[in-house]
Parts: structure tokens; C-alpha cells; sequence
């Protein structure tokens, strides 16, 4: 997760959109956290797994995409208060302007979401 962070707050200090760091960096986590506990094979099944963060910058709005080789599509769901987690989409929904994700071919998935500064 560090590394996502950093990468998120460098790209934002070069663009010099500094606004959005603190937002950015709450979505890059959950995000990133998401592809790993929900994208990756347990099994081990599919040789070099890989989960790549991109930023893209257009005007005054950022779209952070997360890419996983899962093929389950992300979940809103409610939060309960006896289970640990299910707050992560509700932030990145409240962080963003928009969120949400595309499968990828031959597999996987994208899952993004963009931020306006």
C-alpha cells in the first residue's frame, strides 16, 4: 500500500494538484486493498498475478484505475457493525465524483474512480 501512496502523492505533486493528495490517497488504499484481499487467487493458480495502479489526468479531475486479475465484481455492501470491514467502496463513493469498474479481456478487471479538484 505504502508504494501506491507514494505514487499517488508524486504524480499529484508533479501535476501540482496537491488539493486532491489526502482524498487520493484514501482511494488508492481502499482500492488497492480491495484488489488484493478480492482480486487475487488464493490457490496460486495463475502464474505472475499482477495488480497495477494508473492515474490519468484530465482538466481538473483525476481517475485512479486499479487492475486485478479477479473476475468478481466489486460489492457495495452494507456495513455491519460486528464484522471488521465493508467501509471501503462507501469511501471511495463518498471521495470520488464517480466510481466504478469494466471487466478486462482475456480477464480480469478494472476498478476506478475520479476525483475533482
Amino acid at each position: 500500500m505504502h508504494s501506491a501512496r507514494s505514487f499517488a502523492a508524486g504524480t499529484l505533486s508533479g501535476w501540482r494538484m496537491t488539493d486532491l493528495l489526502d482524498g487520493m490517497e484514501l482511494v488508492v488504499s481502499e482500492l488497492a486493498t480491495n484488489a488484493l484481499r478480492h482480486g487475487m487467487s488464493l490457490t496460486g493458480d495463475r502464474p505472475r498475478e499482477v495488480i497495477r495502479l494508473s492515474l490519468i489526468r484530465r482538466g481538473a479531475h483525476v481517475a485512479c484505475a486499479i487492475t486485478d486479475p479477479g473476475s468478481s465484481a466489486p460489492v457495495l455492501r452494507d456495513p455491519s457493525p460486528f464484522e471488521p470491514g465493508g467501509l471501503g467502496l462507501h469511501i471511495v463513493e463518498s471521495l470520488s465524483a464517480c466510481w466504478g469498474w469494466c471487466p478486462l479481456v482475456p480477464q480480469g478487471k478494472a476498478v476506478w474512480a475520479v476525483l475533482a479538484a
